[in-house]
Parts: C-alpha cells; structure tokens; sequence
C-alpha cells in the first residue's frame, strides 16, 4: 500500500508540474497595434525604431526563457511553476509595435520597398542605375535579415519582388 501511494503521490506532481509553465517565446504572438502611430514618422526614424524593437524583442525573449527555466525548476521541486511575467505581456505588445512599424514602412515606401513600385522602376534603360538600385535593395534586405529585423521568409519575399521588378 505504501508503494501505490507513493507512487500515485508522484504522478500527481508529475502531473500538476505542468500547471502554470511560462509559455515558450516562440509561442507568443504579437498584440495588435495600430500602424497610425507611425505614420507620421521618416523612413530613417522607422528604421531606429524597427531596430530597437528587434534588440528588445531579443532581450524579451531571453527573459521570457529565462523565466520558463526557473518555472520549470519551481515546477519539478514543489509542483507547479510560476507562470508567465510581465515578460510574456511586454514581448507581445513589442512583436505587435514591431508588426506596425513594418506595415508603417511598406505603406511609406521606405527602404527596399522603396524602389518596389511599378513608377520607380524605368522601362526604357535596364542597364546602370537600375543595377545599382536592385544592388542596394539587395544589400538593406541583407542588413534587415541579419540585424533581425526581417525574418528569412520575409527576406525572401522581397528578394523575389526586387528581381522581378528589375
């Protein structure tokens, strides 16, 4: 008798462990935020402002680990964990800013997307200037992929949007 009921004291820790974890990072989204605060902004203050959010969007997300670490640990040693923080709320209204801006610069035309459009780019001499504008979309989609601040897919999508416009 004594087994079994050790044994059903473990399963149940085993089991309420796993109550209140803090959520994985990659499984939080972002919270909407409307693309109208950064209207107003240049293309170079949406690029400060999309980089910054990328930096705290990395210090977020390892706190956020960080924090799911400890509740792990709180979990195994007294059965359930601490929960998600004001790191959790924090990384979804920064990934939500970060949506925003992004939507803020496709809308402003800014960087890359810049020379996106049909009516920059010119139909009667591909050769020259037009190379060197698809160069240097190439290379801000690079930057933006490396720094954070595009995600590969994303990075992709515009590669193929540039060369199909030049």
């Amino acid at each position: 008798m004594k087994k079994l009921s050790t044994t059903l004291l473990l399963f149940f820790l085993f089991q309420t462990g796993c109550f209140n974890l803090a959520t994985p990072p990659s499984q939080i989204s972002g919270s909407y935020t409307s693309e109208l605060r950064y209207q107003s902004f240049t293309c170079e203050e949406l690029s400060a402002e999309l980089s910054s959010l990328a930096r705290r969007e990395n210090q977020l997300a390892t706190a956020q680990e960080q924090r799911r670490k400890s509740s792990m640990v709180q979990a195994f040693w007294i059965g359930y964990g601490n929960g998600d923080g004001i790191e959790a709320a924090e990384l979804a209204n920064v990934r939500g800013e970060k949506e925003a801006v992004r939507k803020a610069i496709e809308s402003n035309r800014c960087g890359a997307s810049k020379n996106f459009s049909a009516k920059s780019a010119p139909t009667t001499h591909p050769a020259g200037p037009l190379n060197d504008n698809l160069r240097r979309d190439l290379e801000t989609i690079e930057q933006w992929r490396s720094a954070g601040i595009l995600t590969e897919k994303e990075a992709g999508e515009l590669r193929r949007e540039a060369l199909q416009k030049y």
